[in-house]
């Protein structure tokens, strides 16, 4: 489902598997995206409006949960859900197809990697921990040598693990940023120090320089992508 503020303000507490429970204040304009299976409590602030439009069941976000905070595109169909109160499936349906392509622009991969087939390999890729500590570590909880993570990530997904983890970092960030994040704490949360970092991973990965990328970082990528 998701839940967007008209206006206001929303707390919103989220317990789930593969993350810690989290605590997300949600102001005018915010939409939080609540894959399946996410236990929530969500408490409004006095003369706060908000909705809460079911979605499709496969429009599933790719963390379980992604906190939007501005989309002009979500807004828009907010409201009109909100002004033409739909009563029928006839009448939701479109409102809720348009929530799901504007909410698949947000889950689409900028750089693609493939799906892994190898059970032990998505153990690796499951675990948070794997984008943040170093591949020894990564090794170590999966009770591994560094050399059989290497060799068996790269058997099955055709990347060096290093590959591998540099575009799921710049993916995940590049959501992130969409979402309405600052570049630091995007970089900060997949693994980079700061916004320095992932600005010099995204150019060793696309050729873009530093002015290109300085700007509308997401933007300069997706059109990088377009060419």
């Amino acid at each position: 489902m998701l839940i967007h503020v008209i206006s206001g303000a929303v707390d919103a507490h989220l317990r789930g598997q593969g993350f810690e429970t989290t605590h997300l204040s949600l102001s005018t304009g915010a939409s939080l995206w609540l894959g399946a299976g996410i236990d929530h409590s969500v408490a409004a602030k006095a003369d706060s409006i908000m909705l809460g439009p079911r979605l499709s069941p496969q429009t599933e976000p790719p963390e379980g949960f992604l906190h939007i905070r501005h989309s002009p595109t979500l807004r828009d169909t907010a409201l009109h859900i909100l002004a033409s109160s739909p009563s029928s499936e006839a009448e939701r349906l479109p409102l809720r197809r348009a929530l799901d392509a504007e909410l698949g622009a947000f889950a689409a991969d900028d750089f693609p990697i493939p799906e892994p087939q190898h059970r032990a390999v998505r153990a690796i890729i499951d675990d948070p921990m794997t984008l943040l500590v170093p591949l020894s570590t990564v090794a170590a909880r999966q009770s591994m040598s560094t050399r059989h993570v290497e060799r068996i990530v790269k058997d099955d997904l055709g990347l060096s693990f290093v590959q591998w983890r540099t575009r799921r970092r710049l993916n995940l960030a590049l959501r992130r940023i969409r979402a309405g994040s600052s570049v630091a704490a995007a970089a900060r949360a997949v693994g980079y120090r700061g916004s320095d970092g992932l600005i010099r991973a995204i150019g060793r990965l696309t050729g873009l320089n530093r002015q290109e990328l300085s700007g509308d970082l997401a933007g300069a990528v997706r059109a990088y992508r377009r060419r």
